[in-house]
């Protein structure tokens, strides 16, 4: 494996006090931790870093050096996963969705009123920090549809940690119905991150998709548009309307959590977010890819690249 292996994107980060940020990913070997996501200031100050540890046994989230979430988990290698993190200083809120469910949420009273520092560097799949003494171990695998907000999956009015969604199983399934499985881009225009092993299709052990008990459910009669690949409710009847206006007051990570999760190719894997709160986009921002890591096209659906 080359540990050099990582993307970086080359953008300016303004100060921030929320974030979500959600992606797809296939580990190839666990047997070292996995940094998922780091946002450091001159390559050494660690301000945000999230990583899954060896073996897939627990999922971390670190904030300004203060431990934020530490969480027992199961992850398998050779397996795609739908993961997502969420935080805010507010009221020091997070949340781990991984496959649609949520798999932990809490409050960090360490974390409440941060602010996390502008002009840092923010990497994907690599510890941007410590260069003299070398980088840790990176994702080995395969990543697709990397997507980060200035903005959490919280409800800014409602400080408590209640899920704020329909958890129905019909629900999603309605909603899985209606929307068209075409858009104008098509969704062999995805691009996948390769690190280091050749990129094969998984099995069909995951084929059918599975909604427990804290699976995320979506409004009813929702809709891509062509012009601007955003998420909206078909408004041709007062019913309609009452939807698109639950969808729209539903806070923008939430927002991408649902949408990368079971439309995961709305946007080529960057589902259009309104609010000017996407940082980076999979497909809009530019990036810089480092130590021969690959871009390639996919085909396939959600889970299934």
């Amino acid at each position: 494996m080359h540990l050099l292996q990582f993307l970086r994107w080359e953008l300016p980060v303004p100060e921030f006090t929320e974030f979500t940020f959600c992606l797809w990913m296939k580990s190839n070997d666990l047997t070292h931790s996995h940094p998922i996501f780091s946002y450091s200031r001159n390559e050494r100050e660690r301000l945000v870093r999230s990583w899954i540890a060896p073996r897939g046994g627990s999922v971390h989230l670190e904030i300004g050096g203060k431990q934020v979430l530490a969480v027992a988990s199961d992850i398998r290698e050779n397996r795609w996963y739908h993961i997502c993190l969420s935080w805010e200083s507010e009221a020091g809120r997070y949340g781990l969705w991984v496959d649609g469910r949520l798999w932990a949420r809490g409050r960090s009273v360490e974390t409440i009123g941060h602010t996390i520092p502008s002009g840092g560097d923010m990497v994907l799949g690599q510890e941007y920090t410590d260069f003299d003494k070398g980088l840790d171990d990176g994702i080995e695998g395969s990543v697709v549809g990397f997507n980060l907000l200035l903005a959490s999956a919280f409800d800014a009015s409602n400080h408590h940690l209640e899920a704020t969604y329909d958890t129905s199983h019909a629900a999603v399934s309605h909603f899985l119905e209606r929307i068209p499985t075409k858009l104008t881009h098509g969704a062999d225009d995805r691009a996948t991150i390769q690190l280091d092993s050749a990129f094969s299709p998984i099995s069909n052990e995951r084929r059918g998709r599975r909604y427990t008990e804290n699976a995320v459910s979506y409004p009813a009669l929702i809709f891509v548009s062509p012009r601007t690949e955003e998420a909206m409710v078909d408004d041709r009847d007062a019913v309609n309307a009452m939807k698109l206006a639950e969808w729209e007051e539903e806070p923008p990570g939430l927002r991408l959590i649902k949408l990368s999760y079971v439309r995961c190719e709305i946007g080529r894997g960057s589902p259009f977010i309104a609010g000017g709160s996407m940082l980076i986009s999979w497909t809009r921002t530019p990036v810089r890819v480092f130590g021969g890591a690959i871009l390639k096209n996919v085909e396939g659906t959600c889970g299934h690249f």
